[in-house]
């Protein structure tokens, strides 16, 4: 069994909610609880999002049925659902869809309870949308205090995971000849790269909601170095895609072409491995600043054309796309290697997030 920070702070977020609910005498505790349920996302960022979305979209549902209640103070089911049909064409057209359902909630719950309620109607109204933003409040304030989500280091595991992946890969095409067998785990590194992206998205919004930090802070250097290292993982991993789709034309290559194109990954690759060793080790004399890639990439990719005429042209069609890949590789690697080492420079101690020891429940 897992335990999730998630599922911890929903369940407290419930809690807490069911716990004011009862001692302020609402006789509504169900609704304020789902809404504190519905509202825990991923990010304080998303939840905040969620908290103004919610009071504009709940707003909307509750004006509705109010006005309806006014003309048809007992309404029937069409009616009913004429209004929930009205709010949610309203909601789409100002963009709020992702508050559909407590809208929903809200305009049934109104419709419903006003005519067997002795208050007013737009007392009552207004005591459903306060118990709906009640609980979403909650659950930001629950996300926000109790074990926030620290993604900057889950990422740093992410893009370590997909380098380490990338490389294993590579290796086993290029010093095992091309073994069909090497691309096994491409669909693997291929998620661990979507999830760093995924991951890289929440830190960003991690880093929205304290916009109260300057700009000058380390965590706006290590995010912008965390997205370029997440782009040569992804160029790397595009190579590494082209020569799994053409594997059997690529087998057709002469043995001197063969050999040179396994030479020229390796070389690629050990570029690839000294930046992320550079990083981790915090020691930019690992990399070797004299290489131009980028022209040896062009003499490689004449090399290979100027052979295969002699053999048979067809084979360029296959081999010009992946020098272009190749060449997005090497440029992805130009763009990292300046900024880390520009970084490493001025600022070397706070590249890297402090490790600390990991809750087993935390996400």
């Amino acid at each position: 069994m897992k335990f999730g920070a998630r599922t911890i702070k929903t369940g407290l977020s419930v809690a807490i909610v069911l716990l004011i609910a009862e001692a302020f005498q609402f006789q509504q505790i169900v609704v304020p609880a789902l809404a504190a349920s519905l509202a825990l996302l991923p990010s304080v960022y998303q939840t905040g999002l969620r908290l103004i979305e919610e009071m504009k979209g709940n707003l909307i549902g509750a004006l509705l049925s109010v006005l309806f209640l006014l003309l048809t103070p007992n309404p029937t089911p069409i009616a009913i659902g004429f209004v929930i049909i009205i709010a949610i064409s309203i909601l789409l057209f100002l963009n709020l869809e992702s508050t559909t359902r407590t809208v929903i909630l809200t305009t049934i719950l109104i419709m419903e309870g006003a005519s067997q309620s002795d208050m007013p109607v737009w007392v009552f109204a207004g005591e459903r949308y306060l118990l709906i933003m009640m609980g979403i409040t909650v659950a930001l304030i629950v996300n926000a205090l109790l074990f926030p989500p620290r993604y900057e280091r889950k990422l740093e595991a992410q893009i370590t995971d997909t380098f380490q992946m990338v490389v294993r890969i590579a290796r086993l095409f290029a010093e095992t000849e091309g073994g069909r067998s090497s691309f096994d785990s491409l669909p693997e590194a291929k998620k661990l790269h979507s999830d760093s992206k995924q991951t890289y998205a929440y830190f960003e919004e991690e880093i929205k909601a304290n916009r109260w930090l300057e700009k000058k802070t380390p965590i706006f250097r290590r995010a912008v170095l965390k997205s370029k290292m997440i782009e040569t993982n992804r160029a790397a991993l595009h190579v590494i895609e082209k020569l799994d789709h053409d594997f059997h034309t690529i087998e057709q290559l002469p043995p001197q072409l063969s050999e040179e194109l396994y030479r020229h990954i390796r070389h690629l690759l050990r570029r690839h491995e000294r930046l992320f060793s550079a990083y981790e080790l915090e020691n930019e004399h690992l990399i070797d600043r004299e290489e131009d890639l980028i022209h040896e990439n062009f003499d490689f990719a004449k090399l290979m054309i100027e052979k295969m005429r002699e053999e048979e042209e067809e084979l360029i069609l296959i081999v010009v796309p992946l020098v272009a890949t190749m060449t997005d590789w090497v440029k992805a690697m130009n763009e990292l290697e300046r900024y880390l080492v520009t970084e490493m420079k001025k600022h070397g101690d706070n590249l890297k997030v402090e490790p600390r020891k990991k809750w087993f429940f935390e996400d």
